[in-house]
């Protein structure tokens, strides 16, 4: 029985050398599917169980697959969109926090985010952008909407 085991490992190591693993992406997707199937216990959300099982066959089919290039790519788009999200998620807490004290302007050129002290009320004020060098000039519309509706 023993003989037996150690044959079965071997056997499994071959079947799992030139494999591309699991990653990130991977896990996500088990995670997912995990997630999905919790739903499926309702009668009428039965078909979440069809979409965790199309998701966790998906997520194995990559672990095993031997293009690796392929599932770089996969990983790669899966990391890029991640780090978006992440992003703009942080964005959105700065801009929580700031709210009272600085303001968040997108320049003109760039298209980055600038963070300025909140200007006067109804004031213009010229905004360099430190991603692109480049200087714009812009009033403070929330204050002046505020203002003109009295």
């Amino acid at each position: 029985m023993k003989k037996w085991f150690e044959q079965l490992g071997k056997r499994y190591q071959l079947f799992i050398q030139e494999r591309y693993g699991v990653d990130e992406l991977s896990q996500c997707l088990s995670i997912v599917a995990l997630i999905l199937l919790l739903p499926s216990f309702i009668p009428s959300l039965r078909f979440f169980c069809l979409a965790s099982l199309a998701i966790m066959i998906w997520s194995l089919v990559r672990s095993f697959s031997k293009n690796l290039y392929k599932r770089q790519e996969e990983r790669n788009g899966y990391l890029k969109l991640k780090y978006q999200v992440i992003q703009k998620s942080r964005l959105l807490q700065n801009m929580w926090r700031d709210r009272k004290t600085h303001r968040y302007i997108k320049c003109p050129h760039c298209g980055g985010m600038v963070r300025i002290r909140k200007p006067d009320k109804g004031k213009t004020i010229s905004i360099y952008c430190p991603r692109c060098n480049s200087s714009f000039k812009r009033r403070d519309r929330k204050s002046t909407r505020l203002n003109s509706s009295h």
